[in-house]
């Protein structure tokens, strides 16, 4: 045991310099020792640095409020993004999608995301103009801190579908320790009935009292009885979250055609929903290494490879689980009929 882990000693060191982010996978991340000494705060500092200056990087030409409202609360929303008609247009073409679907189950949840592939774009004319589009992009890649572009899916989110717990993305929460971008573009209004965002506006802010709660997470996290603190995606509770940014919670109660961009780094939710409703929505995220200063490639190759990474690591995931005689936590839903679901 003790040969093993001085092995994996190296991958432990390195992966301090990634986006690793399990207090439980990691033993140096889980550390309480290194953590009082100031590790975890340390990769939070420095993460948020090397974003900061990507995004000064990519500033140009992006309008001075959207990189504003990104900065000072941690968003940006734009509703009527598109033309009527275009948006119109839009909705009934994701309607209509044909591609890969895979759905996750999280407590009383399902989410089902058509995975936009290039091969799938290249049936989905309008969805492949909104996602090329120059001013899209530069957007995208400001607030993401990097050139490639995020990864994006046609996302359905199913609320009351099951006899289960809620579901724990209803609970405030960060979703790791680095800055990361993720955007919805609406195709259907979101109300309190299925389930607005919810998000702390400025808690993307590293101050002393967000430097201070990270602190004292992290001497926790490793023993924590949520198992999503555990692995990094630390939970907010309702007190700490009115003390880490400058505003309540707001929830995003918004008319289709909205866009809203997100550093979910900032305190955020999923509101509760009514059963039996859901919300209709183009979704993307980007993650990257938050060390590394340059912000990257955007070589459209780049952008297409990394569909087929994405593709072949759940391949791996599947079968790993059929190994086990489970389902992968992403798997795929098979049928004609499984995005118009």
């Amino acid at each position: 045991m003790m040969l093993k882990r001085v092995a994996r000693l190296p991958l432990w060191l390195a992966e301090l310099f990634s986006g690793t982010k399990s207090f439980v996978a990691n033993p140096l991340i889980g550390s309480r020792r290194l953590n009082r000494w100031g590790l975890h705060v340390g990769r939070v500092a420095l993460a948020h640095g090397v974003m900061r200056l990507r995004m000064a990087m990519l500033s140009w030409r992006v309008p001075s409020e959207d990189r504003r409202q990104f900065i000072e609360q941690g968003f940006v929303l734009k509703r009527n993004y598109l033309p009527e008609d275009e948006y119109r247009a839009l909705v009934e073409e994701v309607r209509q999608g044909q591609g890969e679907v895979r759905q996750c189950i999280q407590g009383d949840a399902r989410t089902r995301r058509m995975l936009l592939a290039p091969e799938v774009l290249e049936k989905m004319p309008r969805t492949r103009a909104l996602l090329r589009d120059p001013v899209f992009r530069r957007l995208m890649r400001f607030c993401a801190g990097h050139l490639r572009m995020p990864i994006c899916h046609a996302e359905r989110v199913m609320n009351g579908v099951n006899e289960a717990p809620p579901d724990p993305q209803t609970n405030l929460h960060v979703d790791t320790f680095q800055p990361t971008m993720k955007f919805w573009l609406y195709l259907e209004d979101v109300s309190d009935l299925n389930g607005p965002f919810v998000f702390v506006p400025g808690s993307t802010r590293l101050s002393r009292e967000r430097l201070s709660w990270e602190y004292r997470m992290s001497l926790q996290a490793r023993e924590h009885a949520d198992r999503y603190t555990a692995r990094g995606s630390f939970r907010v509770e309702p007190e700490a979250a009115a003390r880490l940014g400058n505003a309540p919670p707001q929830s995003f109660k918004v008319p289709g055609n909205t866009l809203l961009i997100a550093n979910t780094f900032g305190v955020h939710a999923r509101g509760h929903a009514q059963p039996g409703t859901s919300r209709l929505a183009l979704w993307g995220m980007s993650r990257t290494n938050p060390f590394i200063p340059l912000p990257g490639l955007g070589f459209e190759s780049l952008n297409r490879l990394q569909y087929r990474v994405l593709q072949r690591m759940r391949r791996r995931e599947d079968e790993r689980a059929a190994a086990r005689g489970a389902q992968a936590s992403w798997h795929r839903v098979e049928g004609r009929d499984a995005w118009q679901q």
